[in-house]
């Protein structure tokens, strides 16, 4: 049976109220019933109306559905019944028939996941409609072309201005400088030199000299991807393709799933290593870091949310899925998205270390082989064995088997510190982390002889 830890169910909670609505609700005695099986688990509770709402949770494909009213996804009941699910697994009744309203909507999904399965390995279009779809996709692309090379040329010249007159001047420039020129990418449709542009407004120009190296990274990165995109035929295939994604080109899933093949696609039993939420505007980005056990592939997987509605494909982190993973097309491919996938119940045997890294130098050394592939890459997962936390002039470091350090960055927090603490005394441990700029990011901790996964929350 799949069995989940509080700290995979907190993951899930849309937001601090519903969090605590929940816990209270992890409550035996407020539930009607709650039955589980391989497939799906379920219960009744007892609401504000005559009869009880009725629960559903997809232990394959992590979903939700509830009678109640609540817009929330999940509720404050499908993550009660979860809650209960994880405190006490025994007390869950299983070997019981699904009632009709559980195996009608499990069923459905399942159909419905089959046909577009089926849909998609088996489509015929009518040709007419399939000629004007890709004229008119042509005509798009050419569009959009335009708009991309206006808005380069119109960058390139904004960064040489800012060159000119000094990087010193940048503490006066102001947020609304930096804004401003981003607004005027994404009109430009290219939202990642927008992403870029806003970076200039995440760097700490209050931290005596140490910003200037930052700012002048920054800009070079900027002027490396204009330079690249104006040489853009000169280059390799692979290479093209990285540089059209970091100016902020969007491939279709449908297309990147029809485009799928032995070569960009990986089945594995996927560690769920770590999760970074954010939001823009209206918009929920969600990162999920993956791990293959068995390939060592790292894997990001993004998934948007526009304000209520839910994320699709959930995945809770310390989780393990069977899962079929496709990679957008890339000199260092990275980028996936999900296939198929199904959770795993039997993990004793799928990880392999082989991904892992015994020094921060073997680490560093693949580092610079992925930037020699693309040197815009960032925010890369490893797996480094035996590091020790340590604190030097009261700043926090990772010491590895070697006496080497890396400095932890600075949004693992003081809390996540204590924590580490709190859970190696001070012992050498095998870590998922994130490489970001010259710093570490500490994810989870990988007890490689009972093949667990703690989460540093």
């Amino acid at each position: 049976m799949s069995q989940f830890t509080e700290d995979q169910v907190t993951q899930l909670a849309p937001d601090a109220a519903s969090l605590k609505s929940g816990k209270d609700l992890a409550n035996e005695r407020k539930w009607v019933s709650f039955h589980q099986n391989e497939r799906v688990l379920w219960g009744e509770v007892q609401g504000s109306g005559k009869d009880p709402y009725r629960t559903q949770v997809d232990l394959q494909n992590i979903a939700f559905k509830c009678s109640c009213p609540s817009r929330k996804f999940p509720c404050k009941h499908g993550l009660g019944l979860l809650f209960i699910a994880a405190r006490n697994p025994s007390a869950i009744k299983q070997g019981i028939a699904e009632p009709a309203w559980v195996s009608d909507w499990i069923s459905k999904r399942v159909d419905k996941a089959e046909s577009k399965v089926e849909k998609d390995n088996h489509q015929e279009e009518d040709p007419k409609k399939a000629e004007k779809q890709a004229k008119d996709k042509e005509k798009r692309q050419k569009e959009r072309q335009q708009k991309v090379e206006a808005g380069v040329a119109e960058l390139d010249l904004w960064l040489k201005d800012l060159v000119r007159t000094g990087l010193l001047t940048l503490p006066e420039r102001g947020h609304t400088f930096f804004e401003k020129t981003a607004a005027r990418m994404v009109d430009a449709q290219a939202t990642g030199l927008a992403n870029m542009v806003r970076s200039f407004n995440k760097i700490n120009f209050y931290n005596g000299n140490a910003w200037h190296t930052e700012a002048l990274a920054l800009s070079t990165n900027i002027y490396l991807l204009l330079e690249s995109f104006k040489n853009l035929e000169k280059l390799p295939q692979l290479w093209q393709e990285d540089v059209r994604n970091m100016i902020g080109r969007t491939v279709a899933q449908k297309d990147l799933l029809a485009e799928s093949n032995d070569n960009n696609t990986i089945k594995d039993t996927w560690l769920v290593i770590g999760r970074q939420t954010e939001t823009e505007d209206d918009i929920t980005i969600q990162r999920n870091w993956l791990y293959g056990c068995q390939s060592g592939q790292y894997a990001l997987i993004l998934n948007f949310a526009y304000k209520n509605t839910p994320m699709t494909n959930l995945l809770m982190v310390g989780s393990f899925v069977d899962a079929t993973l496709v990679f957008y097309p890339s000199n260092s491919p990275f980028r996936a998205i999900l296939k198929e996938q199904s959770l795993n119940t039997n993990t004793t045997d799928t990880f392999s270390s082989k991904g892992a890294f015994a020094t921060w130098d073997a680490m560093q050394e693949t580092f610079a082989g992925q930037l020699a592939k693309n040197p815009w890459f960032d925010d890369i997962p490893y797996m480094v064995e035996q590091l020790v936390l340590v604190n030097n002039n009261a700043q926090w470091f990772l010491k590895d088997s070697a006496g080497a350090f890396l400095p932890l960055n600075s949004a693992f927090s003081d809390k996540q510190i204590w924590h580490l603490l709190a859970i190696t005394g001070g012992k050498p441990v095998d870590l998922f982390l994130i490489k970001t700029n010259n710093t570490v990011l500490p994810l989870g901790i990988m007890n490689q002889s009972d093949r667990t996964y703690q989460l540093l929350r």
